[in-house]
């Protein structure tokens, strides 16, 4: 069950990357995108889960908003921030957002220069706190007991495989 998850998941990522980056650029805001398209086809399936052929369910009276945002703050907010601070922190910098918030070099930070000293602690820092995100999701995702993790605990819902036609 836990191969099949991380699959639906790897499956729904890529979709997001191939459909989101072309169109935004941005690690952030592809991030948000896999965010609004979890939390959209949450209540119904995502790509993914249909062709794992798993299904997410709630309790009986079904999937609430705060249950459904829930979930979708831990299974791909958190991890796609991991991934964004890493980039950050290896000094991968999109040209688009730069100059979209007015930036007109990557060592300007709000419209002050930034000494090459203190850069180079921002990105460890940014470097670490994003690896540190993306272990604690992969701990988190590897709670598996019977059809719930800890996010599918905290949110009240279960991961079900659906029935074979």
């Amino acid at each position: 069950m836990l191969v099949r998850r991380l699959i639906a998941r790897l499956l729904d990522w890529l979709l997001v990357l191939v459909v989101a980056w072309p169109l935004v650029h941005e690690p952030v805001l592809v991030v948000l995108s896999a965010a609004v398209y979890d939390a959209l086809l949450l209540r119904w399936n995502t790509l993914g889960k249909a062709l794992t052929g798993l299904r997410v369910v709630g309790p009986a009276s079904g999937l609430s908003l705060r249950r459904v945002l829930a979930r979708t703050l831990i299974t791909t907010a958190l991890p796609g921030t991991g991934v964004v601070l890493v980039l950050a922190g290896l000094g991968w910098r999109e040209p688009a957002l730069m100059a979209g918030l007015g930036w007109q070099q990557p060592w300007v930070v709000v419209g002050e220069h930034v000494g090459t000293g203190s850069v180079g602690w921002l990105a460890s820092l940014l470097l670490v706190g994003g690896v540190v995100l993306l272990v604690l999701t992969a701990v988190e995702a590897l709670d598996l007991r019977g059809t719930r993790t800890w996010h599918d605990r905290k949110a009240g819902t279960a991961v079900i495989r659906t029935p074979q036609r």
